[in-house]
């Protein structure tokens, strides 16, 4: 059986941490180690540590962000297969023995994920691995999609080589890993039950929606010249797609910045829009696009617009 470290990150997540280790600790197989890295809290994580469980806590005395986490359990992993995850979520009992039993002959698991908020289901399986599983290319998936942390199960020398993940990314710095853990085109395997659970919470950092999103731009400054050229229409869509959710929070400058991007990659397809969306946006920019798609909701209440729409 491989040696499996778990490396969870924590910032003052108190009583969470102890849902999470617990649920790692419930199963039939179990984590060769367990390592925490404790990102400057004040609400010390030692007091949330089951006794009966052997996790070793890393921690800093300056708030340096996930990546920077963990980058510091990746260096201090003693096991062949690293699982990342955050302390407020949690995994199934039987994620340790499946994960496990999964990694024989490949280089990454990836799990699906179901998401909670205030104790109602959001989404059963968040990631959307279903479409990988039917035979998308890994890398494309990871561009289009959002590979989540607690997804994935990987060797521990391919992070390494990696690299790990790129601190200069204070958010979106899991899917910028993810991408680059796909263009070097692990074996993998992918199992479609959802045996990770994540709590949506308002204190969460992904719940700041605009921040993420200029760091998916960021990181796909650095990637354009880091992936092969037949990836750049995807890097292209992935910048159109931001643009647009950035303008819908109404942040015009960052989604001014972001069409632009999309239009120095290569023509986007612009394929999670409708036909009319993608005419406009073809003929006459995205931005132009956004401008007329935002008169027409307003103009149009949702009941009569999904009338017409179909």
């Amino acid at each position: 059986m491989p040696q499996l470290t778990v490396g969870i990150t924590y910032f003052n997540e108190g009583e969470l941490l102890t849902r999470c280790l617990k649920s790692f600790w419930s199963g039939k197989e179990r984590p060769s180690e367990i390592l925490i890295y404790d990102d400057a809290s004040t609400l010390r994580p030692e007091a949330f540590i089951p006794p009966e469980i052997p996790a070793r806590v890393l921690r800093s005395e300056l708030n340096r962000g996930p990546a920077h986490g963990r980058n510091q359990i990746l260096k201090e992993a003693k096991g062949d297969w690293i699982h990342f995850h955050d302390s407020d979520d949690w995994v199934a009992e039987t994620w340790c023995e499946k994960v496990l039993e999964a990694t024989a002959e490949c280089d990454l698991v990836l799990t699906e994920v179901v998401s909670y908020h205030e104790g109602k289901v959001l989404s059963p399986a968040v990631v959307g691995l279903e479409t990988l599983h039917s035979g998308e290319e890994l890398l494309r998936f990871a561009i289009h999609h959002f590979i989540l942390v607690p997804s994935g199960t990987f060797k521990v020398d391919l992070a390494r080589k990696l690299q790990g993940y790129r601190e200069s990314l204070w958010q979106s710095e899991d899917w910028d890993f993810y991408v680059r853990l796909a263009a070097t085109k692990p074996r993998f395997k992918v199992i479609l039950e959802s045996l990770v659970d994540i709590e949506v919470r308002k204190e969460s950092r992904s719940q700041k929606k605009a921040e993420p999103l200029t760091c998916v731009l960021q990181a796909v400054l650095l990637l354009q010249k880091e992936l092969p050229p037949g990836n750049r229409v995807d890097l292209s869509e992935k910048a159109a797609w931001v643009g647009s959710q950035l303008f819908q929070l109404g942040e015009k400058s960052l989604a001014r910045e972001a069409f632009h991007l999309a239009e120095s990659l290569g023509p986007a397809r612009y394929p999670k829009q409708k036909k009319v969306y993608r005419w406009l946006a073809s003929h006459y920019g995205q931005e132009a696009a956004e401008w007329i798609s935002l008169t027409y909701r307003k103009l149009l209440p949702q009941k009569i617009r999904e009338k017409v729409n179909g």
